[in-house]
């Protein structure tokens, strides 16, 4: 805000005052249907550490990242993943852009369940 402050003191722009905003508390559901699924796990962290936790070994790259498309993992059928670095764009481990690919993932297991067993 000093910065805007000292540009607008420099080029004469008066600037209104304003309130701070109050803070940030959305709403949180008190239940969640999960009908349907089998676990859902939340994690959080800067490294992947998929391997000490996951009994899936060859289902990540060297790095340790998951090998997948789209989320779902293209070597174990039903695992899926979002919030990966790079999962699709450079925003996919951000919370700018989880929530599309959460939805992509959504909706393709979604689509698979509707198919039924593959």
């Amino acid at each position: 805000m000093g910065l805007i402050r000292k540009t607008a003191a420099e080029r004469g722009i008066e600037l209104e005052d304003l309130e701070s905003p109050s803070p940030f508390d959305p709403p949180s559901p008190a239940t969640l249907d999960l009908a349907g699924f089998g676990a859902v796990i939340l994690t959080g962290g800067f490294r992947p550490d998929y391997r000490s936790w996951l009994p899936w070994a060859d289902a990540f790259d060297d790095l340790g990242f998951p090998i997948q498309r789209d989320g779902a993992s293209t070597v174990v059928p039903g695992l899926s993943f979002v919030g990966v670095h790079f999962m699709r764009t450079r925003k996919s481990s951000l919370l700018i852009g989880v929530g599309e690919d959460a939805a992509i993932v959504a909706a393709a297991i979604a689509a698979r369940r509707a198919n039924g067993p593959s």
